[in-house]
């Protein structure tokens, strides 16, 4: 069983509970009340640390596994978005024998009840929407985090590409002062043999000269 799927199993068993909870709360007062709103709230943080877990997982998987399980992921996010609506309008809500009570007091403290209730409600709507508007700022920030890395990433790939160039670049060039050297030093040296051959010709023909002129001297007497 991979991690995604123990997350699955363990969201699927968490969220049960959630739900059977959320029925009781508006049958409940004082202090059992807030006891059963407290274990709620951290079962449905539990389950949203779940489903955060399971996005992390979804970027580990094989690119062909990845849209089955990011489909799955919405539908999950989705599910929690409904439990923590249900959750807020069950605190605020009353069951049947609370209501009954209520009646007994009068008509215009059960409509002021009512009027609060609706402003709590509109409270809790605005308050959920500025923690979807956080949720996005922090998976915005995530994604930022990830493209920064890799961007981080490439530029230090290519700082390496860049010093592996030079070097052989100065290489290079040390190679060819080389040869340019040696190159200069077989020109002097042929430079030095013309010149050599050169005065040896000059030698001989003179030597030559000597003798034929020696010759043609020695024929007139």
């Amino acid at each position: 069983m991979s991690m995604f799927e123990s997350y699955e199993q363990q969201f699927s068993s968490i969220t049960a509970d959630i739900t059977a909870r959320i029925g009781k709360i508006p049958n409940l007062t004082g202090t059992d009340k807030k006891t059963e709103v407290g274990v709620v709230q951290g079962n449905l943080d539990e389950a949203k640390e779940l489903v955060d877990q399971m996005e992390i997982e979804i970027h580990d998987m094989a690119s062909e596994q990845q849209p089955a399980a990011t489909k799955k992921l919405k539908s999950y996010r989705s599910q929690l978005d409904t439990l923590q609506k249900e959750f807020r309008k069950a605190q605020i809500a009353v069951g049947n024998g609370i209501v009954a009570r209520r009646e007994l007091l009068g008509a215009e403290e059960t409509h002021y009840s009512d009027d609060q209730r609706a402003q709590l409600l509109d409270n809790t709507e605005t308050v959920d929407r500025t923690s979807r508007r956080l949720d996005e700022g922090k998976r915005i920030a995530r994604e930022t985090e990830e493209i920064g890395l890799e961007v981080i990433g490439n530029l230090h790939g290519q700082r390496e590409t860049l010093e592996k160039s030079r070097h052989r670049l100065r290489e290079t060039n040390e190679d060819l002062s080389k040869g340019s050297r040696i190159i200069r030093r077989i020109s002097k040296r042929v430079v030095q043999h013309r010149i050599i051959i050169i005065v040896a010709a000059l030698i001989i023909l003179a030597v030559m000269g000597l003798i034929i002129f020696g010759i043609v001297k020695a024929k007139q007497k």
